[in-house]
């Protein structure tokens, strides 16, 4: 099977996974963010892996996948998944919450509500600000360690990062397979935006405006999850910084009033939110190569696939 085959495989085969998955959604009028919802991400978050799995199977494809860990001369790869996506994230939302001071909600209301719905309702203690400064260093800090996030993310950079990058990058460079990764990634995610995945109740132009907003978080936080695997040759540090994002995504909305524009924040996946993952992706943008195979030897990917086909040989 050729490359372009095996590009137009993946992205069909995850495609239709990804509509059986989540037909249940529609066909049950599930509840935004219910039970059935919480188990349809937990699912889709696999597809990917799944997908190639069976296009490596039909192809007979023994390409690496980048499992190696590849920790030594890569600790700044691992530094940076660790930490940097629960920096950017609590910058996105002081910045959003610095521009639109009226949706601050230091009383903590939304944590009182949720509480209440779990049957445990009981007065929040009204923030101050060293207190919240010191949350979000402590999120930050505690994002790589919940471990169940990471392996969650395996199953969509195994996928995205693992499989499909490589080829695309073989025939269009780094940076505009890097861009196009990232736009495929967030499109899968379409259906579940329909039921409230980062964008909850409601907002202009819903859900359409939602799905193109994912779209755009996934394209630039997928050049950060890129950056990292072709740095590392491994998947790992895209794990670990995809798991730290779904760690803290939910929490500037703890210090959220209701009625808060979903489509600019404070999560990441709001517009002023994502500021500092934007930021980082023109700057990581950079330092991609722009053409197919002027950057081979010159990184630790390009020195992994070499041997990944020799292998083969």
């Amino acid at each position: 099977m050729s490359r372009r085959n095996k590009i137009l495989a993946f992205i069909g085969v995850e495609y239709v996974l990804v509509a059986v998955c989540t037909l249940p959604l529609f066909l049950l009028d599930a509840e935004p963010m219910g039970p059935l919802m919480l188990l349809v991400s937990v699912v889709f978050m696999f597809l990917p892996a799944l997908s190639a799995l069976i296009v490596r199977r039909l192809s007979g494809d023994r390409s690496g996948l980048f499992l190696r860990p590849n920790i030594r001369g890569t600790r700044k790869q691992y530094l940076m998944a660790a930490f940097l996506p629960g920096a950017l994230t609590m910058a996105g939302a002081a910045l959003y919450f610095l521009l639109f001071p009226g949706d601050l909600d230091l009383t903590m209301g939304y944590m009182s509500e949720l509480l209440a719905l779990s049957g445990q309702a009981m007065e929040v203690p009204a923030a101050t600000l060293p207190q919240l400064i010191g949350a979000g260093l402590l999120l930050t800090l505690i994002a790589p360690l919940v471990v169940v996030n990471h392996i969650a993310a395996f199953g969509e950079e195994l996928g995205w990062r693992g499989y499909l990058l490589p080829l695309l990058i073989e025939g269009l460079g780094e940076r505009r397979a890097v861009l196009l990764d990232g736009v495929l990634w967030g499109i899968a995610h379409a259906p579940l935006v329909c039921f409230g995945l980062n964008y909850t109740g409601e907002y202009p132009g819903a859900p359409f405006t939602g799905i193109l907003m994912m779209t755009v978080f996934a394209t630039v936080s997928g050049i950060f999850m890129s950056y990292l695997t072709l740095r590392s040759g491994s998947i790992w540090p895209a794990c670990i910084a995809h798991g730290a994002v779904n760690a803290v995504r939910e929490a500037p909305l703890l210090i959220c009033a209701a009625g808060y524009d979903a489509l600019l924040g404070p999560k990441p996946s709001g517009l002023i939110g994502m500021a500092g993952f934007i930021i980082m992706g023109v700057l990581l943008m950079f330092r991609l190569e722009k053409r197919p195979g002027k950057s081979e030897g010159k990184n630790r990917w390009s020195a992994y696939c070499i041997t990944e086909q020799q292998g083969e040989d």
